[in-house]
């Protein structure tokens, strides 16, 4: 079995130290907690998240860049603190959250817990006495962890995202930290790749659990386009066959991971929905289809999130589901087409799942 394609973890306690070594493993913060991904939901697809990091010893910022910072710090004045929630940072958050795919959380204090398992700091901007951009950040020993940076979009041409990130690698190096991690870009070009312009990064490579030097994060093996391909070659079989399916990105394949709890939740990323109510899906933990039964285990409509303007609905499953039957896998995408043929028992119709998809 490979590597888990999500994992998470809610350290009791975690010293700089320890965050340091966390991050130099792929892992990087969500909410109150860690985590690294294979696999994330994102603009409307799956996408593989590729963790990269700046040496701060060899980092040096380009004409443009230095160009950027010192027009800002001649304009602008900022302040480096810990890290706070105000009533002036939520309207921030407000402001910029159109520029979030998927979801959205509903609140800066609900995106970011503030908590003592981390040593979170904030860069506040200010044009005279007004808040026009916050940045926060989390300080290993010898690691500084970009968290989040909002800024008032009518301030977008001073390209404040960017100078809170060059805020915070200068902060990184006044305090002799060794490495800045910015987070990730995706296995493709996408709105993250403004952090690439920030200097040459270290990729972080799942297959070897090392950084890469001088390679190009969008050309790396990923998993998200080995399932795309694996579930590719399930889905030409299945129509040459004259199997009916709809294939939908499942949003909530992340539950399983949380804990032994949801152990018993659907886990694939990708899955293909037959007119009888089973699914097909690509398992790249395991390496084989599989075919399950599955039921509703929380609907859409009592979880407490919004979709981004961009979320296409149709695209998605975004009800929790639960396997109940796990009915036949097999390594070989030939032999779940024959299973199939054999036991489907409906017309190529699609009513249990029209009766059973909540309407978002």
């Amino acid at each position: 079995m490979n590597d888990p394609i999500l994992q998470y973890y809610l350290p009791h306690h975690l010293s700089p130290k320890r965050l340091d070594r966390y991050l130099a493993s792929g892992w990087f913060r969500t909410v109150n907690m860690l985590f690294r991904a294979k696999v994330t939901c994102f603009d409307n697809d799956i996408c593989s998240p590729i963790n990269i990091r700046l040496k701060l010893s060899e980092h040096t910022l380009s004409k443009r860049l230095r160009k950027l910072d010192n027009r800002n710090k001649k304009i602008f004045r900022h302040e480096i603190r810990k890290a706070t929630i105000t009533r002036e940072k939520e309207e921030l958050f407000h402001l910029h959250q159109r520029r979030f795919r998927s979801f959205l959380s509903n609140s800066l204090e609900e995106f970011l817990v503030l908590t003592p398992r981390f040593d979170t700091y904030e860069i506040n901007v200010y044009d005279e006495d007004r808040l026009i951009a916050v940045s926060y950040f989390d300080q290993g020993e010898s690691s500084l962890m970009s968290l989040l940076g909002l800024f008032d979009p009518g301030y977008a041409s001073y390209s404040l995202g960017m100078y809170t990130m060059l805020l915070e690698i200068e902060y990184a190096k006044s305090t002799d930290r060794m490495w800045y991690y910015p987070g990730y870009v995706h296995e493709r070009p996408s709105i993250y790749d403004y952090k690439l312009r920030l200097g040459k990064s270290e990729v972080y490579d799942w297959d070897t659990k090392r950084w890469l030097r001088n390679i190009d994060p969008h050309t790396q093996p990923n998993c998200a386009d080995h399932i795309k391909v694996q579930t590719a070659v399930l889905e030409t079989q299945l129509q040459s066959a004259g199997i009916a399916f709809q294939r939908k990105i499942y949003l909530f394949f992340g539950w399983h991971y949380f804990n032994s709890l949801y152990e018993q939740l659907f886990h694939c990323p990708l899955l293909l929905m037959l007119p009888d109510g089973r699914v097909v899906a690509y398992d790249p933990e395991n390496e084989m289809y599989i075919c399950d039964k599955l039921e509703i285990y929380v609907p859409f409509r009592d979880i407490q999130m919004t979709l981004a303007p961009d979320f296409d609905a149709s695209m998605h499953h975004t009800d929790v589901m639960r396997v109940v039957e796990k009915l036949y896998q097999t390594p070989n995408p030939a032999d779940m087409v024959n299973y199939l043929k054999k036991t489907i028992s409906m017309p190529y119709e699609f009513n249990w799942w029209s009766k059973n998809q909540v309407t978002n």
